[in-house]
Protein backbone atom coordinates (compact mmCIF):
# COMPACT_ATOMS: atom_id res chain seq x y z
CA UNK A 1 0.00 0.00 0.00
CA UNK A 2 1.33 3.76 -0.72
CA UNK A 3 1.57 5.89 2.71
CA UNK A 4 2.72 9.64 2.79
CA UNK A 5 5.83 9.89 4.66
CA UNK A 6 3.33 12.36 7.01
CA UNK A 7 1.24 8.86 7.34
CA UNK A 8 4.44 6.56 7.76
CA UNK A 9 5.39 9.06 10.93
CA UNK A 10 1.90 9.02 12.34
CA UNK A 11 1.66 5.41 12.23
CA UNK A 12 4.98 5.18 14.25
CA UNK A 13 4.21 7.18 16.97
CA UNK A 14 0.67 5.79 17.42
CA UNK A 15 2.16 2.20 17.07
CA UNK A 16 4.43 3.20 20.13
CA UNK A 17 1.53 4.26 21.95
CA UNK A 18 -0.61 0.99 21.55
CA UNK A 19 2.61 -1.11 22.32
CA UNK A 20 1.63 -0.06 26.12
CA UNK A 21 -1.17 -2.04 25.83
CA UNK A 22 -2.16 -5.63 26.53
CA UNK A 23 -2.90 -7.25 23.24
CA UNK A 24 -3.15 -10.76 22.36
CA UNK A 25 -0.26 -12.62 20.88
CA UNK A 26 -0.96 -12.86 17.12
CA UNK A 27 -2.22 -9.12 17.07
CA UNK A 28 1.16 -8.06 19.20
CA UNK A 29 3.01 -9.94 16.60
CA UNK A 30 1.53 -8.10 13.61
CA UNK A 31 1.88 -4.90 14.91
CA UNK A 32 5.49 -5.70 16.02
CA UNK A 33 6.19 -6.73 12.34
CA UNK A 34 4.69 -3.58 11.02
CA UNK A 35 6.24 -1.09 13.40
CA UNK A 36 9.42 -3.02 11.93
CA UNK A 37 8.14 -2.22 8.07
CA UNK A 38 7.31 1.69 8.83
CA UNK A 39 10.87 1.90 10.33
CA UNK A 40 12.68 1.49 7.32
CA UNK A 41 11.20 4.86 5.55
CA UNK A 42 10.76 6.52 8.87
CA UNK A 43 14.51 6.60 9.21
CA UNK A 44 14.52 7.37 5.74
CA UNK A 45 12.47 10.46 6.07
CA UNK A 46 14.42 11.72 9.04
CA UNK A 47 17.74 11.75 7.43
CA UNK A 48 16.59 13.84 4.67
CA UNK A 49 14.80 16.30 6.97
CA UNK A 50 18.03 16.39 8.72
CA UNK A 51 19.89 17.24 5.94
CA UNK A 52 17.34 19.90 4.90
CA UNK A 53 18.01 21.52 8.69
CA UNK A 54 21.66 21.63 7.84
CA UNK A 55 21.45 23.00 4.63
CA UNK A 56 18.99 26.20 5.61
CA UNK A 57 20.93 26.26 8.94
CA UNK A 58 17.10 25.03 11.29
CA UNK A 59 17.46 24.28 14.50
CA UNK A 60 13.97 23.34 16.43
CA UNK A 61 13.38 23.22 20.38
CA UNK A 62 10.15 23.17 22.58
CA UNK A 63 9.08 25.39 25.39
CA UNK A 64 6.08 25.32 26.98
CA UNK A 65 4.61 22.40 24.51
CA UNK A 66 5.24 24.81 21.48
CA UNK A 67 7.64 23.61 18.91
CA UNK A 68 9.64 26.50 17.87
CA UNK A 69 12.00 26.63 14.75
CA UNK A 70 14.97 28.61 14.32
CA UNK A 71 16.77 29.63 10.79
CA UNK A 72 20.60 30.61 11.52
CA UNK A 73 20.16 32.37 8.56
CA UNK A 74 17.58 34.78 9.44
CA UNK A 75 19.77 37.53 10.25
CA UNK A 76 21.11 37.16 6.99
CA UNK A 77 17.74 36.45 5.70
CA UNK A 78 14.94 39.58 6.59
CA UNK A 79 12.32 38.66 4.42
CA UNK A 80 12.20 34.73 5.84
CA UNK A 81 12.86 33.49 2.15
CA UNK A 82 15.35 30.48 3.31
CA UNK A 83 13.18 29.79 6.23
CA UNK A 84 9.95 29.31 3.70
CA UNK A 85 11.79 27.14 1.32
CA UNK A 86 12.81 24.79 4.28
CA UNK A 87 9.19 24.84 5.08
CA UNK A 88 8.18 24.24 1.29
CA UNK A 89 10.96 21.24 1.18
CA UNK A 90 9.63 19.47 4.13
CA UNK A 91 6.09 19.60 3.22
CA UNK A 92 6.97 18.34 0.13
CA UNK A 93 8.79 15.61 2.09
CA UNK A 94 5.79 14.84 4.02
CA UNK A 95 3.60 14.69 1.50
CA UNK A 96 5.70 11.84 -0.76
CA UNK A 97 4.35 8.35 -1.18
CA UNK A 98 6.17 5.64 -0.19
CA UNK A 99 5.32 1.37 -0.84
CA UNK A 100 4.88 -0.18 2.32
CA UNK A 101 4.16 -4.10 2.13
CA UNK A 102 1.92 -4.83 5.15
CA UNK A 103 -1.08 -6.44 5.99
CA UNK A 104 -3.84 -4.98 7.67
CA UNK A 105 -4.47 -6.02 11.40
CA UNK A 106 -7.34 -6.55 13.08
CA UNK A 107 -7.26 -5.04 16.74
CA UNK A 108 -9.58 -6.77 19.02
CA UNK A 109 -12.42 -4.76 20.77
CA UNK A 110 -11.65 -5.86 23.85
CA UNK A 111 -8.43 -7.26 26.16
CA UNK A 112 -7.36 -8.82 29.08
CA UNK A 113 -7.55 -6.36 31.86
CA UNK A 114 -8.36 -6.51 35.49
CA UNK A 115 -11.56 -4.87 37.91
CA UNK A 116 -10.43 -2.00 39.36
CA UNK A 117 -12.13 -2.73 42.68
CA UNK A 118 -11.71 -6.12 43.14
CA UNK A 119 -8.84 -7.03 40.78
CA UNK A 120 -10.59 -10.01 39.11
CA UNK A 121 -9.72 -10.83 36.10
CA UNK A 122 -11.95 -9.75 33.23
CA UNK A 123 -12.30 -8.40 29.90
CA UNK A 124 -11.89 -4.57 29.26
CA UNK A 125 -12.79 -2.49 26.03
CA UNK A 126 -9.24 -1.48 24.22
CA UNK A 127 -9.23 2.23 24.75
CA UNK A 128 -7.27 4.32 22.19
CA UNK A 129 -7.26 7.91 21.68
CA UNK A 130 -9.22 9.38 18.22
CA UNK A 131 -5.85 10.58 17.13
CA UNK A 132 -4.01 6.87 17.32
CA UNK A 133 -6.65 5.43 15.20
CA UNK A 134 -6.72 7.94 12.77
CA UNK A 135 -2.88 7.62 12.52
CA UNK A 136 -3.52 4.21 11.59
CA UNK A 137 -6.83 4.05 9.73
CA UNK A 138 -5.26 2.62 6.78
CA UNK A 139 -3.19 -0.03 8.37
CA UNK A 140 -5.72 -1.35 11.33
CA UNK A 141 -9.25 -2.47 11.49
CA UNK A 142 -11.56 -3.06 14.63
Amino acid sequence: MKLSNREIIGAVNALDEISAEKLPVKVSMDLAQMAIKLAEPGKAFESVRDSLRKTYDISQEEKDGNVIIKSGLDKKDSKGEQLQKFLDEIKELLNLEVEVVTKIVCLPEKIAGTCDKCNHNMDVPLQLTQGTLIALAKLVTV
